[in-house]
């Protein structure tokens, strides 16, 4: 709180705290003005002198971070709109449109009609009690508090609230995501049962290299280059939340997911294959053909639907006699495989798009070569002394 008048309640340009005929105590504070306003007065009883106190220092200390007539009224509903449209200039537009979707189908509902100034920790907490009681999974929550916190953050550094409600919340704990690769001879019998598939060669690649699904059905011919055997990974397709629109090109996960894969000799003849077919295709089909200059495309030339991909992928898996995994699986295996062949952690990161090689780390670590039991035996001999023959002359010494 600022310096105390002599009085011992009144602070200068601050606030004050007096006593009410009832006995009880309250609180006052004023909310300087901007843009030529006139400055208000906030007023608030309290049972005892320690809270209004304590009520006065928060408000004193947002007050000397920025809080002004302009903004102590501001409710969350009308802060999210402004939020939304100042990240809209600074982050990805998938991120923005992720965060938008989470702001209007949860935070906005719940937090509304609040004053951002007025949220709590409880209030927060609160919040994340009631998405769990209406089935929200802990990763919806934990997505959801990424956004709140953010923007709570924002409005701190605006000097809307003098602190972030949300930074000690309890959140749900996210549970790792369960990694069920294929083994070798797995891998080997899903291949031969997709020969049968039109989408053969997307499956080939997606096995082999690890891609993501959304790099796999963007991926153009002008990234593939046979003469040099490798492919540019530099966009991907997503279903896009916008009305009218279904799947869109968009930019990478990350800036370290723009990489380039060399691809060897088989997998290089299954992309030759699966090219001849489609210029097959593009002949039938004639002014009909959408052109995108895709791999992996609709009867028309459009992008593939995610649908369609998974609906063959399921039927692949079927016809091998495999165990039912999704397709994301093929990326794990494709990084179990590299691992427990010795290719080296950091290409392995590289060669999947990570964009650190402590996240590989953290979701393959155990299935990196060896184990326990190999660091045991190790330790035990590299630090067990080996019995050696005393010199002779070292005997004779000691008998003198």
């Amino acid at each position: 709180m600022a310096t105390q008048k002599n009085n011992g309640n009144r602070a200068p340009r601050t606030g004050s705290i007096s006593r009410n005929p009832s006995g009880s105590y309250r609180a006052q504070v004023v909310i300087p003005a901007e843009s030529g306003q006139k400055s208000a007065r906030e007023t608030k009883s309290f049972k005892t002198k320690t809270e209004a106190a304590r009520w006065l220092s928060e408000q004193t200390a947002q007050v000397s971070q920025g809080l002004s007539v302009d903004n102590h009224q501001l409710t969350m509903s009308a802060y999210i709109k402004q939020w939304l449209e100042m990240k809209r200039r600074s982050i990805r537009i998938t991120t923005w449109k992720d965060y938008a979707d989470y702001c209007n189908k949860f935070i906005e509902p719940y937090f509304g009609n609040f004053k951002v100034r007025d949220i709590k920790l409880r209030d927060v907490n609160a919040f994340y009690a009631n998405l769990s009681e209406k089935g929200g999974t802990p990763h919806r929550i934990s997505y959801t508090h990424r956004v709140l916190h953010a923007m709570l953050e924002d409005a701190m550094v605006e000097g809307i609230v003098a602190a972030n409600p949300a930074h000690k919340a309890t959140k749900p704990k996210v549970e790792k995501e369960d990694i069920n690769p294929l083994s070798e001879a797995e891998v080997w019998q899903f291949i031969i049962a997709a020969r049968s598939s039109k989408l053969y060669a997307l499956h080939h690649l997606a096995v082999k290299t690890g891609m993501r699904e959304g790099e796999v059905i963007g991926l153009t011919w002008a990234n593939v280059d046979f003469q040099k055997s490798e492919i540019r990974i530099v966009q991907q397709i997503r279903r896009d939340r916008e009305p009218g629109k279904r799947l869109a090109f968009a930019p990478l996960k990350t800036n370290y997911s723009r990489r380039i894969l060399p691809i060897g000799n088989e997998l290089q003849q299954a992309l030759l294959d699966h090219r001849r077919k489609q210029d097959n295709e593009k002949r039938f089909m004639g002014s009909a053909w959408k052109e995108h200059d895709l791999l992996f495309t609709s009867s028309i030339g459009t992008p593939l639907d995610q649908r369609n991909l998974l609906r063959d992928f399921k039927a692949v898996l079927k016809e091998a006699g495999l165990r039912d995994i999704r397709f994301h699986d093929l990326r794990h295996t494709a990084a179990s495989i590299m691992l427990r062949n010795g290719i080296p952690l950091v290409e392995v990161s590289r060669y999947l798009g990570h964009s650190s090689p402590s996240i590989t780390l953290n979701l393959y670590a155990h299935l990196l070569p060896g184990g326990l039991e190999n660091t045991a035996k190790m330790m035990d001999k590299l630090l067990t002394p080996q019995m050696v023959e005393i010199p002779r002359i070292s005997q004779e010494i000691a008998g003198k």
